[in-house]
């Protein structure tokens, strides 16, 4: 089976799963892409023992059960804003709860109330950005200076949108029970993502964590007694994995659950996800469920008595659950396939079928091998038709700390159906692996990262029927760095396509989202610019642009906030000066997550663009 562009209008991506409080009921979003409308669409579906699509869309998003199982409280996103409607269960027309005109977040249901977070933004007679705090813009936001995201409440039934909090420094996120809030707060702008805890409680609020965190997530126990919060300190770096610390709402004091650190939540790399994930939820107060990346997989995990032990797993990519009473639903991506909805009592049934088209795809065949320096890394490699050599190219991960594996990618089998041979691997750096594995490229990007690719490619070319004189590489954001990275150091890629990548530290420290607390760990390992300007240029592909031999395609947005343009204008400026073959392509309106939520129409040419690129130079 070979895939057309026009297959990636046929995924269907179901998210935004919940059960309803008797156990009856599942509601789900499925949202995919429409070509005529360039954009994504979606409605809510429910299972009662069959399927029927329960709202009429476009854009329906975030099914919520009230908790008395008579009403689905859900989001409509419209032109401008959106809504919270309600319709019964038993069905008829959908009735306006609130319109919402700068929308609406983390949304949840407690009690006879609708709680979520929206931005409220400061008027203004004139189009200046005044800018007082860092960081002033945010990948897939914008700009900051002028908003505070604030958390509101509306009845159920309709009514009057209530404002609960006034804080002037960003909420990341919030958990509410019984009335009660608790919700999450960056006090210090010069460490954004170090973040203290807050209880809200009959219009009081009040600090109740001792110290601050990075904090991944955290929910509030079915008795409302303490919190469970997965939470790094960041004392070996930002790479380290969280660990599952409780805190007691009186006394206020993180106590360390568990000894073991884990990857919490999703870091395996898709391309087709919709909607919100829940990866962590309570089963009593003593017992968590929570999604975890292990070894190129996500699987369901369990906290019990001290220790984390898997509770569904396989070779798959648990995308999201929801659970109540013994009975838990999820959904789940394999590499072959976008994803379907599972319920698991006393055993596992799948209970729907909207991706079968995708089921005949092959999978990829696993590899391991032993690195220069003794560590493991794993490796897939996906093979088209044939007896080969086969062309290939080397797909590289962004962040560093995420993964490829057993989720669904589409570019990699619309590359496969182009007649390329698709590795992915997890160099140093990845997640699912522990600590070490992660931290080891800390302060030491493109060495033991790029040793192990280089690696990679050495393994592949002695097991596999690949060409070795036709072999390419792309990747994006720290993938992107890397593609960078590896054609100023070698010539052993025919060409190679960079995306949303970084060419310069110096500069990205200045102009990123995140530059100058990414830069100062991952790059400086704890020197900012000034103390580590030398690491930060030698860590810098510019440096190296000179002896570039390799056509290279850069792709960037001209809105990405997270790795600038700025960083495509320098690096193609350095090729065209020394008369390497380049392309720049720029996408307008589109941010850093191109790849994964752009405009349908601009994911179509962006996948044109890099396999043109490469049939051009096979």
């Amino acid at each position: 089976m070979k895939l057309k562009l026009d297959d990636m209008y046929r995924i269907k991506m179901p998210g935004d799963l919940e059960i309803s409080p008797d156990g009856k009921i599942i509601a789900y979003t499925v949202g995919r892409m429409d070509r005529k409308m360039n954009e994504y669409v979606s409605r809510i579906y429910i299972y009662d023992g069959k399927i029927r699509a329960f709202t009429t869309g476009p854009k329906d998003v975030a099914p919520k059960f009230t908790r008395d199982g008579k009403y689905l409280i859900y989001y409509r996103t419209l032109k401008e804003g959106g809504e919270l409607r309600r319709i019964s269960l038993h069905g008829g027309e959908s009735e306006l709860v609130a319109k919402l005109n700068n929308g609406a977040s983390s949304i949840k249901v407690d009690g006879g109330y609708v709680y979520f977070m929206s931005s409220i933004k400061e008027k203004s007679d004139d189009d200046v950005k005044r800018i007082e705090r860092i960081p002033f813009y945010f990948n897939g936001v914008g700009f900051l200076h002028n908003r505070k995201t604030q958390i509101f409440r509306v009845p159920v039934k309709g009514g009057k949108v209530e404002k609960l909090t006034s804080e002037e420094n960003p909420i990341g996120d919030f958990d509410v029970l019984n009335g009660t809030i608790v919700y999450s707060v960056s006090e210090n702008e010069k460490e954004p993502f170090m973040e203290s805890l807050y209880l809200l409680e009959n219009g009081k609020k009040r600090k109740i964590s001792d110290r601050d965190a990075s904090i991944s997530s955290f929910n509030i126990s079915p008795s409302g007694r303490k919190i469970a919060v997965f939470l790094r300190f960041y004392e070996k770096g930002y790479a380290e994995d969280p660990k599952l610390y409780f805190i007691d709402l009186k006394e206020g004091k993180y106590t360390l659950a568990c000894e073991e650190p884990i990857s919490f939540g999703r870091s395996l790399n898709s391309d087709s996800r919709f909607g919100s994930a829940r990866v962590m939820q309570w089963i009593n107060d003593e017992e968590l469920l929570f999604v975890a990346t292990i070894s190129g997989k996500q699987e369901l995990m369990i906290y019990t008595r001290g220790k984390f032990y898997n509770f569904v797993g396989g070779e798959r990519s648990i995308e999201s659950f929801s659970y109540v009473d013994g009975k838990l639903v999820f959904m789940a991506q394999e590499m072959n396939s976008p994803g379907e909805i599972y319920v698991k009592t006393n055993r596992e049934r799948r209970i729907t079928n909207m991706n079968r088209y995708f089921e005949k795809l092959p999978r990829g065949e696993k590899f391991s091998f032993v690195t220069s320096d003794g560590d493991t890394v794993e490796g897939w490699i996906l093979i088209p038709e044939g007896n080969g050599p086969h062309p290939a190219v080397l797909e590289i991960h962004g962040g560093p700390k995420t993964s490829y594996g057993h989720a669904f990618m589409f570019e990699f089998y619309y590359l496969l159906s182009q007649g390329f041979a698709v590795i992915f691997t997890n160099p140093r750096g990845s997640s699912g692996y522990g600590d070490d594995f992660a931290l080891r490229i800390r302060g030491e990007f493109g060495k033991r990262d790029y040793e192990d690719l280089i690696e990679a490619i050495e393994y592949v070319k002695a097991n596999y029927p690949v060409d070795p004189e036709r072999l390419f590489v792309t990747g994006g954001s720290y993938g992107g760095f890397m593609t960078n990275w590896i054609v100023g150091h070698t010539s052993i890629f025919r060409a190679a396509v960079t995306q949303r990548s970084i060419s310069n530290q110096l500069s990205f420290w200045g102009t990123s989202d995140i530059g100058p607390w990414f830069n100062r760990d991952y790059i400086g390992a704890g020197k900012d610019l000034w103390d580590g300007f030398e690491a930060y240029w030698e860590m810098s592909p510019l440096k190296y642009a000179k002896g570039v031999k390799t056509p290279l395609l850069i792709i960037h947005s001209l809105e990405d906030y997270r790795c600038p343009v700025s960083e495509a204008y320098q690096l193609f400026y350095a090729l065209k000066m020394n008369d390497v073959p380049t392309k720049l392509v720029l996408f307008p309106g589109e941010n850093h997550d191109l790849s994964r939520s752009g405009k349908p129409k601009h994911r179509e040419i962006r996948l044109r663009e890099i396999a043109d690129w490469f049939k051009k130079y096979v």
